[in-house]
């Protein structure tokens, strides 16, 4: 019933792939495994070995596209003089059961293991048939989620990672053991764990990188676990091939599954069965980067975290097939460089992504200690797994993540490259526009609602923007806080309100189908660039967006920003047009959500002093035009699974369209005749 609620929302074209996903579905309903018979004689013969040990050896002696061994450990503390510590303490947590996953902080969980339970809300899934599970459910209170991530086995990295530093057999017994614990409760097909597709996708990574670390140790000598190892990550790989998420309009689920395929088909030696894999998985993320991710190289969902992830999902498989000496079209390579480009572009010297569109944790590997948030690693991964090369030197936290993925030499390139020199920049076609110059970025979003037009992973917000100033943050976005776990919540943090663009009688600027439909918007906000200058002295845009045209024929805000970076300060300027419409009254309120932690003060009238980080600022709004000012309480998540309170500003006026000026300035800075200089600014705006 869920099923066919949902179903009344998508295109028929999409509907037919959905049936026939169901109808391929109805075989495995029935049957334990795609493997027929016992398991060592269906890969022997599957693989022309004559034992598991010689299949398990075969494999072993194919390269993979991580390192998987560290051969100078001295030269490897040298470059990395804080990882062994790092390491042997976060592989002491995760060999404690002690997890930190989706905002949960840190958690201790019980032996025997429980695979299936949201461990933040005390709900166990269900062991059903993987299409009978329903991960949406607005009466119940469960984020799945939350056993997708601990299934991934991202936490046991520091314990493999622990392993390669030190060589002790605890580390490999341990994660053996939290294998076979796996493998017993999460039989094919049944259960959370192989609800979507993307799940035993995102696994094949982790158990593929897993097996070239520990594939020597006595731990994992046994024949017996050698077999029930290799024999489920073939189910994965079957399972992948088999229910690709391949619906039409596709992303970051689809690319993983493709992704998975290709890892599967290169772990293995080649037979017919795996070559088929790697032929369609290949075939489809040669196909999807160029569908998926624009041609300035912004990916196509609307948000900075997939972005991130889906890079690392097709740079991996490209990287697997280089270090195998198999080809990867330049144009391909050329992709995942602009893709590096904008996430260099939009992370900034200190790396930090800003809190545009969706936010979870999710990458093929995760080895680094960074935050979540933190991106500046990303453009030397992919220059350097492609060029050998890279062009700017990453944030001193991208140490772990570079080193652990393709070694000390690469960290030792990428720490001796020039530093980055933050400049604006345009990604037209994705609709994002950074303004930069010494200590400060504005981050703008002009682009369209994303997913191709559906929403996706992108939220409302045409003409929102992100500031920094004299080096901290002022103004932010709100982040996304949890899916399925709240649906009010959800549509709280994706909606127009909750980010820093007007709002006109409380309407969305793109509709929500449903309150139930978490991932989908309509593409009513089109937007429009009107200018865009950027110079030496400061950066001018100027944006509009047509998600108002539906409820008042011919009425479209129009933003104006400029950045005066002589300053580090910021001017913005909202009017709203009446192209041909009638005259009338309305209610329109401009939130400018700052930073948390910033302590607001009133100044008088249209004035305000920020402290942000202890730096101060100066805000300053001109409300001739009988604009009000509240300071409110609204929230920010700037990690999955956890929200803050911070202070909002919210600008409100009830009558006729009028504009809206304002400033905020570093209060060291701040001009002696501000209202002068900002029409000084805004009238070569008006020119431009």
């Amino acid at each position: 019933m869920n099923r066919i609620k949902r179903a009344r929302q998508r295109r028929p074209a999409e509907l037919i792939r959905h049936g026939w996903f169901e109808l391929k579905s109805i075989r495995d309903r029935f049957r334990s495994s795609p493997i027929l018979g016992p398991p060592d004689t269906f890969l022997c013969h599957a693989f022309h070995t004559q034992t598991i040990d010689e299949l398990w050896q075969a494999i072993s002696n194919q390269p993979y596209p991580l390192i998987t061994a560290i051969f100078a450990p001295k030269h490897f503390e040298k470059a990395a003089p804080d990882e062994p510590q790092r390491v042997r303490e976060a592989a002491g947590r995760s060999m404690a059961y002690t997890v930190d996953l989706l905002g949960s902080g840190r958690v201790r969980l019980q032996e025997p293991l429980d695979w299936t339970v949201d461990f933040k809300n005390g709900f166990n899934w269900p062991m059903s048939f993987f299409r009978d599970v329903q991960i949406q459910d607005v009466n119940r209170r469960s984020d799945i989620k939350v056993p997708w991530e601990f299934s991934r086995l991202q936490w046991l990295a520091p314990v493999a990672q622990a392993y390669l530093i030190d060589g002790d057999e605890k580390y490999a017994e341990f994660a053996r053991d939290v294998l076979e614990s796996w493998m017993l409760s999460n039989p094919y097909a049944r259960g959370p764990n192989w609800s979507i597709t993307m799940e035993p996708a995102m696994r094949i990574f982790t158990w593929t990188w897993l097996f070239h670390v520990f594939q020597g140790t006595a731990a994992w000598s046994d024949q017996h676990f050698r077999t029930r190892f290799l024999a489920c990550l073939y189910e994965h790989g079957a399972f992948c091939a088999r229910y690709l998420e391949d619906f039409g309009i596709n992303g970051n689920h689809l690319t993983a599954d493709a992704s998975a395929l290709v890892f599967s088909a290169e772990f293995f030696p080649e037979s017919a069965e795996t070559q088929k894999w790697g032929d369609k998985g290949w075939r489809l993320l040669v196909s999807e980067i160029f569908k998926q991710v624009h041609d300035d190289g912004v990916d196509f969902e609307g948000s900075a975290s997939y972005h991130r992830m889906v890079a690392e999902l097709f740079l991996w498989p490209a990287r697997y097939r280089k270090v195998k000496d198999k080809g990867v079209p330049e144009l391909y390579y050329e992709r995942l460089r602009k893709m590096a480009s904008f996430c260099a572009a939009y992370s900034g010297s200190n790396g930090v992504a800003p809190l545009w569109g969706d936010a979870d944790d999710g990458r093929p590997f995760i080895l680094g200690a960074q935050a979540p948030s933190q991106h500046g690693y990303l453009a030397a991964l992919i220059s350097l797994a492609i060029d050998d090369a890279v062009l700017a030197c990453p944030p001193a936290a991208s140490v772990g993540e570079i080193i652990w993925s393709l070694g000390t030499a690469a960290w030792e390139t990428a720490s001796g490259a020039p530093a980055q020199e933050p400049r604006s920049i345009a990604f037209s076609v994705g609709g994002l526009y950074i303004m930069a110059g010494g200590d400060a970025q504005v981050f703008i979003d002009s682009g369209p609602v994303g997913y191709g037009g559906r929403g996706g992973h992108g939220h409302n917000d045409c003409l929102s923007f992100d500031a920094q100033l004299a080096g901290v943050s002022v103004i932010s976005d709100s982040g996304t806080y949890v899916y399925t776990e709240d649906f009010a919540a959800r549509n709280l943090f994706r909606s127009t309100a909750y980010h820093n663009t007007p709002q006109i009688d409380g309407e969305e600027i793109n509709r929500f189908v449903g309150p139930n439909e978490l991932f989908t918007l309509r593409a009513d906000a089109i937007p429009e660039v009107r200018a865009w200058r950027p110079s030496e002295a400061a950066d001018i845009f100027i944006g509009s967006h047509s998600g108002y045209e539906r409820l008042f024929p011919g009425v479209r805000p129009v933003r104006t920003l400029i950045l005066d970076k002589t300053i580090s300060a910021l001017i913005t300027r909202d009017e709203f047009e009446r192209a041909g419409a009638i005259a009338g009254e309305n209610a329109v309120s401009i939130p400018y959500h700052l930073a948390p932690g910033t302590i607001i003060e009133p100044r008088g009238t249209g004035m305000w002093r920020l402290t942000s980080a202890n730096k101060p600022f100066v805000m300053f709004a001109d409300l001739r035009d009988s604009w009000d000012a509240e300071i409110l309480s609204g929230w920010i998540s700037e990690n999955y699974g956890q929200r803050l309170e911070r202070p909002v500003l919210c600008f409100r006026r009830f009558g006729s369209l009028k504009s809206l000026r304002v400033a905020i300035c570093p209060e060291k800075s701040v001009p002696e005749n501000i209202n002068g200089w900002m029409e000084e600014w805004l009238s070569a705006a008006s020119g431009v």
